[in-house]
């Protein structure tokens, strides 16, 4: 079974573009670890300092070996000064999915 998780990141007033730009330097990293699925970085549209990560990951254990890479680990250092709030939720999966074209 797959991990999807949510990641919502409430941002400082100011530090909008810097941690968007913290947040885009790990994409292709992480798009190339092992167990990456998806991983996409979202912005709200009612409050742009709300940052939202959508993620799915092919396990657990492979999930927790992202949070620990060093890109995550650096970025996970540079955040607390500019995060007001922030929130991240490993899911499990119970209906639904993916939309079939008709």
């Amino acid at each position: 079974m797959t991990v999807p998780v949510v990641a919502m990141f409430l941002v400082k007033p100011g530090s909008e573009s810097l941690v968007e730009g913290l947040f885009r330097g790990v994409i292709a990293a992480t798009h190339a670890e092992e167990g990456c699925i998806a991983y996409q970085l979202n912005r709200d549209l009612d409050e742009p300092r709300r940052f939202v990560w959508t993620e799915e990951w092919a396990s657990r254990e492979l999930l927790d070996k992202h949070l620990v890479a060093p890109h995550i680990v650096e970025l996970f250092a540079q955040l607390p000064a500019h995060i007001e709030d922030s929130a991240v939720i490993a899911l499990r999966p119970l209906a639904g999915g993916a939309a079939t074209p008709a």
